[in-house]
């Protein structure tokens, strides 16, 4: 071990210089070895590559329209959300949403709102449900509160 504050301290190994010997010229990419060949860009055809060589941006069609939507897309979507408030929405957006599903399967056409179908759907589905469970358990009760009034009445 040597002492830092010695006036003659040994003489430590210096690591390698990266940037080479002077006079010497580095290659343009010194990752890249000189004999190794640059792999070609796939061809613009294939939708990988601009027609420049450069990637395509994340998310984008080179050609071609965007898919369409489906009509009633949003439609049963806005019903399916009133029908969380206004009860008569849910079983509309169920309807339409199971409709309009089939429509999709049998075209075979990919909608851009397909997602919509999907959620007003579940939406109306999941509140027909609860609003008749409720329907049901208020008419239970009202029985019974009927039932119990009168036998204590008399």
């Amino acid at each position: 071990m040597t002492n830092p504050y010695e006036d003659n301290p040994q003489a430590q190994p210096s690591p390698p210089n990266p940037y080479g010997q002077p006079g010497q010229t580095s290659p343009a990419n010194p990752y890249v070895q000189p004999e190794q060949a640059r792999p070609s860009p796939p061809n613009a055809q294939s939708g990988q590559f601009q027609p420049s060589g450069q990637p395509m941006p994340y998310g984008q069609q080179p050609y071609g329209a965007p898919p369409q939507e489906h009509p009633q897309g949003t439609l049963i979507l806005i019903f399916g959300i009133l029908g969380i408030f206004i009860t008569i929405f849910a079983p509309i957006a169920w309807y339409l949403g199971n409709k309009a599903k089939k429509e999709v399967q049998a075209s075979g056409v990919q909608y851009s709102n397909e997602q919509n179908i999907s959620v007003g759907r579940m939406l109306g589905k999941i509140f027909t449900i609860i609003a008749l469970v409720s329907i049901a358990l208020t008419i239970i009760i009202t029985i019974i509160v009927i039932a119990v009034g009168a036998s204590q009445s008399g």
